[in-house]
């Protein structure tokens, strides 16, 4: 029960903070669009279009949602940790931190490299695309954008690239389990290409050829990253193994050591 009481006080602490962060962005909602709308610089999109007359206070509501969360997301995490680490061993903790690090890291740069490299490079060849359309030197196409599709699209955008990003972390939890080692991870490079050709289909919101491949090229860099990783955690686990044997040898000598003057010593005493 003191535990549930801990865990129930963490929990409105964390929510108290979410609100106080919700509130703060609803009412800076300016300058969150404008963080928003910043991949479109390279476009000539300077505002969004809403449909419904409740869209925009609704999808400004929900934009306001998301940056409390990811404002508050080192608050979430402290918090999350402070209730599990009292639990773990020394060395369970000395595992949990490098772990932690590795995989806010990797998400973090996964969202960056999404936001301002891949969407502004993306978004404008998909909207500049339309523009070149002409017809007897007119614009054949008039580009406008729904403000919930567009916040929609950006929002899966950006999880997208923070999800592809963990795949070193993945290959290099595969190596420590034992399931492959980076010697089968290089001899499958090929099959993982493909892979990951259909994975930058799957997950890239437009399916545009551009940022599929704008997707694929940083996933095929962190599968050779990821070989790396599961290279170090190979070596580590063969020496862990020879440090355990060596141990056991050396136990298992003493122990018949051991044994071999008490009953040399019965002997004397016979």
């Amino acid at each position: 029960m003191g535990h549930l009481g801990e865990l129930r006080k963490r929990i409105t602490y964390v929510a108290i903070v979410v609100v106080v962060f919700v509130i703060a962005a609803f009412i800076e909602k300016d300058y969150v669009f404008r963080v928003i709308m910043w991949p479109l610089k390279n476009t000539q999109i300077h505002s969004l279009l809403t449909l419904a007359p409740t869209e925009a206070f609704m999808q400004v509501l929900k934009v306001s949602i998301y940056a409390g969360l990811i404002c508050s997301l080192p608050y979430i995490l402290y918090q999350f940790w402070a209730f599990i680490l009292p639990g773990l061993y020394e060395n369970e903790k000395r595992g949990v931190f490098p772990y932690v690090a590795l995989t806010t890291i990797l998400f973090l740069a996964g969202i960056s490299f999404g936001y301002f490299i891949v969407l502004p490079i993306g978004l404008k060849f998909m909207v500049g695309y339309g523009m070149r359309i002409q017809i007897d030197g007119t614009a054949a196409i008039v580009q406008q954008l729904q403000m919930e599709k567009y916040i929609s699209f950006v929002s899966m955008f950006e999880l997208a690239f923070g999800i592809v990003f963990e795949l070193p972390l993945v290959m290099m939890l595969v190596a420590w389990a034992g399931v492959l080692d980076h010697k089968k991870m290089a001899k499958g490079r090929k099959y993982a290409i493909l892979i990951e050709a259909v994975i930058a289909m799957v997950l890239t919101p437009s399916q545009d050829p551009v940022s599929m491949m704008l997707m694929l090229i940083p996933l095929i860099v962190l599968y050779e990253f990821g070989i790396v990783l599961a290279r170090v955690v190979t070596k580590r686990r063969a020496r862990r193994r020879e440090e355990k044997a060596l141990a056991a040898a050396e136990e298992a000598a003493k122990q018949q050591l051991g044994d071999t003057e008490t009953a040399t010593t019965t002997t004397i005493a016979g």
